[in-house]
């Protein structure tokens, strides 16, 4: 089967498009205050979910270094790991 070659949009076509998009709040099918609030939220907890999992993920990081403590070159970069998550903690 004959894999398709991407097609790159005219100018013209991205009009029609913008022409459709316009026309579905002309017409009150979605509203448009109702639509950026939405997109607004959405937003909010894509950013939100970032964070927790980056927190997450650092977090297993620390983690599985603090497990080689014993190996030359990462037992120092656990150490100063361990000392700084502590230094955070107590204050």
């Amino acid at each position: 089967m004959p894999q398709k070659k991407p097609q790159n949009k005219s100018a013209k076509q991205y009009e029609e498009l913008g022409r459709a998009v316009s026309s579905v709040f002309e017409t009150g099918y979605l509203d448009k205050h109702k639509s950026y609030k939405m997109s607004f939220v959405k937003g909010l907890f894509q950013g939100l979910g970032g964070a927790i999992g980056a927190t997450i993920l650092v977090a297993l990081v620390i983690w599985l270094l603090s497990l080689f403590s014993q190996v030359p070159l990462l037992g120092r970069l656990t150490e100063n790991l361990r000392n700084t998550v502590q230094v955070q903690q107590q204050k």
